[in-house]
């Protein structure tokens, strides 16, 4: 299923997308917790009418580093946090800072998690049942500013500009973490062509890990890091980020 986020009569409505319409479906989070798919709760809605949102709404956005090394001591997962604030739906024109240095946009599959992953000191999320607290995967850019991350390694002022992270635009439930489709896209152009596989941190070793120090709940998101899926942007460019059969369209100005 692909569930995403509209405005509907003029309220945030979840709808599952569906050929050129919207469908308004029942809260999936609330269905994934009595173990169903969301129930259909109105009329389709024609795509002219249609005004998406972000698909998630996390009250905590983790990032993952993809630095692991190829040498025989491997770096450990690396995870940092980034303000909830800076997500903007799939379409959005972003601003880039004139002030920050160069620009990079980053292709990157987001895991939306779908359930508590229960307290952190008595850990139950492993590799191998972390598919079991997710809602769903979508996509996301997390843009970023490198130059500023020489004098900021916590990632605040480097990826934490207004509408640093484009998200969407659906939330597929079907999607397999393990071999997603990962490209990003300038102006047409395709300059990055990956996939889940090709990532040092596995996604599932990632959610495993975020959930052993942070409580995670329904919406939070974990994006899994770019694995050569980083690209050299600039204002006036319209990056779209490919994640399986989803394209996340963000024009910069």
């Amino acid at each position: 299923m692909r569930i995403a986020r509209a405005v509907v009569g003029g309220e945030p409505q979840h709808v599952r997308v569906d050929a050129d319409a919207l469908v308004p479906i029942e809260d999936p989070y609330v269905a994934l917790a009595a173990g169903r798919d969301p129930a259909d709760l109105g009329t389709p809605i024609a795509a002219t009418d249609r005004v998406l949102l972000p698909p998630a709404v996390p009250t905590v956005l983790v990032g993952i580093a993809q630095n692991r090394g190829a040498s025989d001591h491997p770096s450990p997962v690396q995870a940092w946090l980034k303000s909830p604030r800076t997500v903007v739906a799939h379409g959005e024109p972003v601003r880039v800072r004139r002030d920050a240095g160069r620009l990079v946009v980053e292709a990157e599959i987001a895991v939306v998690i779908g359930r508590d992953t229960g307290d952190p000191t008595a850990p139950v999320v492993t590799e191998a049942n972390a598919h079991e607290f997710m809602l769903g995967v979508t996509a996301v850019n997390d843009i970023s500013y490198p130059d500023r991350a020489v004098l900021d390694p916590r990632n605040f002022e480097s990826k934490g500009g207004e509408g640093s992270t484009p998200l969407g635009p659906w939330i597929d439930t079907d999607a397999s973490i393990d071999d997603l489709e990962l490209a990003l896209e300038l102006d047409g152009e395709r300059v990055r062509d990956t996939s889940a596989q090709a990532m040092p941190v596995p996604v599932r070793e990632a959610i495993a890990y975020v959930a052993r120090w942070v409580r995670l709940g329904p919406g939070d998101v974990i994006m899994a890091g770019a694995p050569l899926s980083n690209h050299e942007a600039s204002a006036g460019q319209t990056a779209v980020v490919v994640v399986g059969a989803m394209r996340l369209e963000t024009p910069l100005r």
